[in-house]
């Protein structure tokens, strides 16, 4: 007959080894008859055995088992199954199966997290923070924004069950119960939103994102640097078992940066003040920024430069470098300005101004002394006897316009006050007269018309029109005249000229025709 004898399988059935196999009837005596195992499924305190009639058995632990979760701490448990040998004539023996389970207490890790030493987990730069983030606000400087949120991820270990696990306060399991996802974000300490956007249980993956909500006070002058915003990383599992670590955020500090000024205006003796921003090209950055104020001397003048920039430049005409400047000399003057940040990130850069002593000469050219033949000539033969009763007319038989045009240049670079030809006002005051201006009767009894004036080119046009024949030298032939006039400049800082424009008459002598007897 057979006899069953009883089995210890030596290994451990344990959340990290569920499965044991064996065999019971290796050991016992079978008898001439030969035996088998009765076979079956059986349930046990913590798990289940598959048993076959060969004898052949696998044990498969359950780890989510309510008494398998008992056995905290280490803690160690056994299943006896009894299992009936029976040989071929129905002689039975029985015998039993002892295994034993074992909650080996697995500890808990986070893992994935880096240092802030090392960098942080994620970054976030101030420079990227848009001006529309709230009122009063500047943009970051960085001029291709990127996205001020980050995302990331990291995995936690709790191989016995998670029972509570947080990020930054956030609870993420609590009591082996998962939150709903995503989570709503939460605002931060220093004012930003952290949200837990996921968790998988099966892997332990925990993600997160992070949202720059505005810039921080950074430590103090210290240039483009980082703080770090840190969230505390709490991990316990169902047995008590715990673990910490740190999320940590890196925060770049963004820099201004001020760009140097030029002023296009000059400031002369006719313009003493220039006004400006030096803050509108620079880049003050997400921090916001100010100019240091204060006022400063120059070389030939004072500049008083405000908080938001704007300036007001004073130049002293009476200053002993300006009056050095003369001839329409040219100076400059350079000031170094600082822009400072919010947290004490500072920048330099300069405005540079020019400055001129206006005191320009004037001049009148394109005039022609008469002794050279004046600047136009009119020929009374030219003239018609309609041009009056009892008149006869000049003895040239193809008449010719007894209108004649002309014109000359003025140069005032200071800027014209008054310009006069002939007694003809065409500017006074600065002000320009309009044109054409009509004629004047001369002294000798013709027509002066100013026909147009170019305040850019300075060219000033004229025409004069012989009305009548002129008392020229007696008996001296084919002679000629001159009606002149004065032309009179003068500048804005009074400069003056003067030139004469001067029309010949041509006097026609008749001719006796000789006749034959």
């Amino acid at each position: 007959m057979p006899t069953a004898v009883s089995d210890v399988n030596l290994t451990v059935a344990s959340e990290n080894n569920l499965v044991l196999n064996g065999n019971v009837i290796t050991n016992d005596v079978q008898g001439a008859d030969g035996a088998a195992v009765t076979a079956g499924t059986l349930s046990g305190t913590y798990g289940s055995l598959v048993l076959n009639a060969n004898g052949t058995y696998t044990y498969t632990l359950n780890p989510n088992d309510g008494d398998f979760k008992a056995l905290t701490g280490g803690g160690v448990g056994s299943e006896v199954f009894t299992y009936t040998l029976t040989d071929a004539d129905g002689d039975v023996s029985t015998a039993t199966l002892t295994l034993t389970i074992k909650n080996d207490d697995d500890g808990v890790t986070i893992t994935n997290l880096t240092p802030k030493g090392e960098g942080g987990d994620a970054k976030v730069y101030e420079d990227d923070l848009l001006a529309t983030r709230g009122a009063n606000e500047s943009a970051g400087s960085d001029s291709s924004k990127e996205s001020t949120t980050v995302t990331g991820d990291f995995t936690i270990s709790a191989p016995d069950g998670v029972k509570t696990l947080s990020v930054g306060g956030i609870n993420i399991v609590v009591n082996g119960v998962v939150a709903g996802f995503p989570l709503s974000g939460v605002t931060t300490p220093l004012g930003n939103t952290l949200t837990i956007t996921g968790y998988n249980p099966a892997t332990g993956l925990v993600s997160y994102s992070y949202t720059l909500n505005d810039n921080e006070a950074h430590p103090t002058a210290n240039g483009n640097n980082s703080l770090f915003e840190d969230f505390a990383v709490s991990l316990v599992d169902s047995d008590g078992d715990s673990a910490s670590n740190t999320l940590s955020v890196q925060i770049v500090d963004d820099v201004p940066t001020a760009v140097s000024d030029v002023n296009l205006t000059a400031a002369s003796e006719n313009n003493l003040v220039l006004n400006g921003n030096v803050i509108t090209n620079d880049v003050q950055g997400a921090d916001g920024a100010a100019v240091t104020a204060g006022t400063l001397s120059g070389t030939y003048g004072s500049l008083v430069l405000n908080a938001n920039g704007t300036y007001t430049y004073t130049l002293n005409p009476n200053d002993g470098d300006f009056k050095a400047l003369t001839g329409g000399g040219v100076g400059s003057e350079v000031f170094t300005y600082t822009l400072t940040d919010a947290d004490g990130d500072v920048s330099t850069a300069t405005l540079t101004l020019t400055i001129k002593n206006d005191d320009d000469g004037v001049t009148i050219t394109n005039l022609t002394p008469k002794g050279e033949g004046g600047d136009a000539k009119v020929y009374e033969d030219d003239l018609l006897a309609t041009r009056g009763e009892n008149e006869s007319a000049g003895s040239d038989s193809s008449k010719e316009s007894t209108t004649v045009t002309g014109d000359f240049t003025i140069s005032a670079p200071d800027g014209v006050k008054t310009l006069s030809v002939g007694g003809i006002n065409i500017v006074v005051n600065g002000v320009v007269a309009g044109f054409p201006l009509s004629g004047v009767t001369t002294p000798l009894g013709n027509t002066l018309t100013i026909t147009g004036y170019n305040p850019a080119t300075g060219l000033v046009s004229y025409s004069y029109t012989l009305n009548d024949n002129e008392a020229h030298p007696t008996a001296n032939g084919n002679n000629s005249l001159f009606e002149d006039f004065a032309v009179s400049l003068v500048d804005s800082d009074g400069d003056s000229a003067s030139n004469t424009l001067s029309v010949q008459i041509v006097m026609t002598c008749r001719r006796r025709l000789a006749t034959s007897t």
